[in-house]
């Protein structure tokens, strides 16, 4: 427990060291502006989906950033001489991507209240968000293997968005029949918009909710241990 801790906290400062962080807040501040020009019902409304980016897009396009600088900085290799498991780095990295995340949903739940006094299950969409927050990371990760730069995962990363969060973003503005939801849950950022704007809305579903939790969860461990788990330490070794 002790290393992994140690490997976390070295995860988190990279994240300052490589300005991914302060990004992230920066991110969080104009979400704030956003909500100090909106009416209170605007502004709960648009909450899941402003939530939804940093959870999924952004922490997947933070994690890819993170990942070529450390092939770039040769941190990689170095961890991979440490006396940890691959299965700890990755747990490492998930955690810090989960920071990221939960700082998103800290800065936005605290500016909905202070602005416009809107609450909700807070409790709820912290859970939501971890599931949610770890599938998109194995994700980012997936995509950060595959490619051979920053820039080749922006296009995979592109590719993912319109295949599967452009969707879900024209069923949030109802663009497509609700009786598809059903379907779209195939989608992880669709999965992860379900639970995020239940939470948020108080729109809860139990089956549809626990369908989505579960694929996700199911989704993270085929990904870590099929895909991330394999090629990590050949891509550190490669550079």
């Amino acid at each position: 427990m002790g290393k992994l801790s140690r490997l976390i906290k070295g995860e988190v400062q990279r994240l300052v060291k490589y300005k991914i962080l302060p990004v992230s807040l920066v991110t969080a501040v104009l979400w704030i502006a956003l909500f100090l020009v909106l009416s209170p019902d605007e502004a709960r409304s648009i909450a899941p989906l402003v939530i939804f980016v940093d959870v999924a897009a952004m922490s997947i396009l933070l994690l890819g950033a993170s990942h070529h600088l450390e092939k770039q900085d040769g941190t990689m290799r170095t961890m991979l001489v440490l006396p940890v498991s691959v299965g700890q780095i990755l747990a490492a990295k998930t955690a810090a991507a989960l920071v990221l995340a939960v700082e998103s949903v800290l800065v936005t739940a605290g500016a909905l209240y202070f602005i416009h006094q809107v609450t909700f299950n807070y409790a709820l969409l912290f859970c939501f968000v971890l599931i949610s927050g770890t599938a998109h990371a194995a994700i980012g990760l997936t995509l950060s293997l595959k490619s051979r730069d920053f820039t080749s995962m922006l296009g995979l990363l592109l590719g993912y968005m319109l295949i599967f969060t452009l969707p879900s973003l024209l069923f949030s503005l109802g663009a497509v029949p609700e009786r598809y939801e059903w379907l779209f849950l195939l989608s992880p950022s669709h999965a992860a918009s379900h639970l995020i704007s239940s939470a948020v809305l108080g729109s809860f579903q139990p089956e549809m909710a626990a369908a989505a939790c579960a694929y996700l969860a199911l989704l993270a461990a085929v990904l870590f241990r099929f895909v991330v788990g394999p090629r990590f330490k050949d891509n550190a070794m490669r550079g």
